[in-house]
């Protein structure tokens, strides 16, 4: 079983215009609307790649609705805690050059009750056998070290986590020691203070010093399609084809998606 958890799911809208008038009107076409958030978005490559999973997190109001229906007309098995207010919509736009600006609601504020029912529907549903992904940013009220809380307690009943965060979130959240863990070239950087790394072999050096007894993969994301993943004694590097990954150093292939969906399957 892999559970997706996401904070501060959204109702995605996209849109396109052939040129942003700032200050002025924009008069909208091809307008599309998903449900979004970084774990329902692992929920649904997963769903794609063949496999199931249950998505959870936070909702609220009637755009926490919509996002529910989405998901039960996909098929997805899903339970949310549901806070008050309104669940967040973010506008993305494209214009005639595909320049994207994007607008992003902060969604609704989240006490620390609802995190804890929160954790106890994970823990409900989750078992030792399972993956817990973690991912995205969180909801408002709700403080940076709130991964590194759930990492350590869903730990206590044998659950491995999957952390997908960036900033404060990320540089708490590995101090519990995640099983497996996938920043980006700069959020690696960030953490160990040093400058963002131009090569492979600077790359490998930082992302070894990630592993540890608790943490036996790394994936870090290299810029385009790249991806340098990492166990004890070993890294490959794969490229993205399409929907595929294909290994540059190794053997073998695997099936891609979101880095996510992948680590999880």
């Amino acid at each position: 079983m892999i559970v997706t958890v996401t904070f501060n799911p959204a109702i995605d809208k996209t849109a396109l215009v052939d040129t942003l008038v700032v200050g002025g009107l924009n008069r909208l076409r091809d307008v599309r609307q998903d449900a979004g958030g970084k774990g329902v978005n692992v929920s649904k490559t997963l769903l794609a790649l063949g496999s199931n999973s249950f998505a959870t997190g936070f909702l609220a109001g009637s755009s926490g609705r919509v996002i529910e229906d989405s998901l039960d007309h996909l098929g997805i098995e899903n339970e949310f805690v549901w806070v008050e207010g309104n669940t967040r919509t973010n506008l993305k736009v494209l214009n005639a050059k595909m320049e994207l600006t994007e607008l992003n609601e902060p969604g609704p504020y989240v006490e620390m009750e609802d995190v804890q029912a929160l954790v106890e529907l994970i823990k409900k549903k989750a078992d030792p056998s399972s993956y817990v992904v973690l991912s995205g940013n969180v909801s408002p009220g709700v403080e940076n070290k709130i991964y590194k809380e759930m990492i350590a307690s869903l730990r206590e009943s044998g659950i491995r986590v999957l952390l997908d965060a960036d900033g404060e979130l990320f540089k708490e959240g590995i101090q519990a020691k995640p099983y497996a863990i996938k920043p980006n070239r700069f959020e690696l950087a960030q953490y160990f203070g040093v400058r963002e790394p131009e090569s492979l072999e600077d790359t490998v050096m930082l992302g070894e010093k990630l592993l540890n007894d608790q943490t036996r993969l790394v994936v870090i994301s290299m810029g385009g399609r790249r991806r340098a993943v990492f166990k004890r004694r070993s890294f490959l590097v794969l490229s993205c084809v399409a929907d595929r990954f294909e290994i540059e150093r190794g053997r073998g292939r695997c099936d891609g998606g979101g880095d996510g969906a992948w680590i999880g399957k």
